[in-house]
Parts: structure tokens; sequence; C-alpha cells
């Protein structure tokens, strides 16, 4: 959804531009019927930027289904934002690179990005971006369900 406004409209009604913008929709700035400017949303500006820098990447995607995943610690993302003079957009561009390579899960990034699993998959899909979900092979699908079913298991046995 968009919403388009004049540079006087934005400069009278700058709080309800923001708030559509937060809300996902894009703010067109028009001047004599030419579009200006656009603002979005800073989450979907910073989403839309790492899968850029992803894709841009030497053989990029270079996700292999047979690889192990490799994880990601809070530690690493934390030094990569240091390392990048503290801009936010360095913890984005690993969290999501690491995301579409499968060495994480959704769940996962979202958690290193501040948000929640639905937040983030909502972003995703409204900006028409390559969303994995799921498992990759059998054999993955096979032990995420031994993983929970021990885990569902153990919560049993806590609550006798």
């Amino acid at each position: 959804m968009t919403l388009t406004i004049s540079r006087t409209d934005l400069a009278r009604r700058t709080r309800d531009a923001i708030e559509h913008a937060q809300r996902g929709e894009t703010v067109f700035i028009e001047s004599y019927g030419a579009e200006q400017a656009a603002i979005v949303d800073a989450r979907d500006y910073r989403l839309l930027r790492a899968v850029a820098v992803f894709q841009s990447r030497p053989l990029a995607p270079a996700t292999d289904p047979t690889a192990t995943p490799q994880g990601l610690s809070e530690q690493e993302v934390q030094r990569r934002v240091d390392a990048g003079g503290g801009d936010p957009q360095e913890a984005w561009d690993l969290v999501i690179a690491a995301y579409l390579d499968g060495d994480i899960r959704l769940g996962r990034a979202a958690v290193l990005l501040g948000l929640t699993r639905f937040d983030l998959l909502a972003r995703f899909n409204r900006l028409g971006l390559p969303a994995q979900l799921g498992t990759l092979s059998l054999q993955e699908a096979a032990a995420e369900y031994d993983t929970l079913h021990g885990k569902w298991h153990e919560y049993q046995i806590s609550l006798i």
C-alpha cells in the first residue's frame, strides 16, 4: 500500500506520514505531480539493503543444502557492528546473510535483530523478499522432529 502526498502536505502532516511508513506503507512525496522522494520504515529499509548486499556478493546466493548450519551469536553480531563504527546496518547485513545462507533460521534472525519471528516474516512477505521456511531436507525434518519430540517428552516429565 502506498500514500502519495505533496511536499506542502508533508510539512503539515509529518507525523501522519511517518505513522503510515511505520505501518509498512511507502509514502511518496511529490512536487508538481512528480515523485521526489519516498519514506519507508527504517527496518524495511535495513532489510531491503541487507538483502541487496547479500544478492550482490560474488556467487550469491551460495546456499548449499548439504552444508551444516553454522549459527550466529550475539557476540559475533556485536563485533561486526563495533568493527563497522557502530552502524546498525552491519548487524542487518550479517544476520540476513546468515539467514539466507541457511546458517540460522528465521526465528534466530528475528531475535538477533530485535524483532519477533512473525514481524520479520511479515516484512519479508510485504517487501516480496525470499523467505526460507521449513526444513531443507527430509533428514533435517527428521532431526527437528526428534529434537521437538524430546523436548516435549522432557516437558511432560517436568509437569509430573
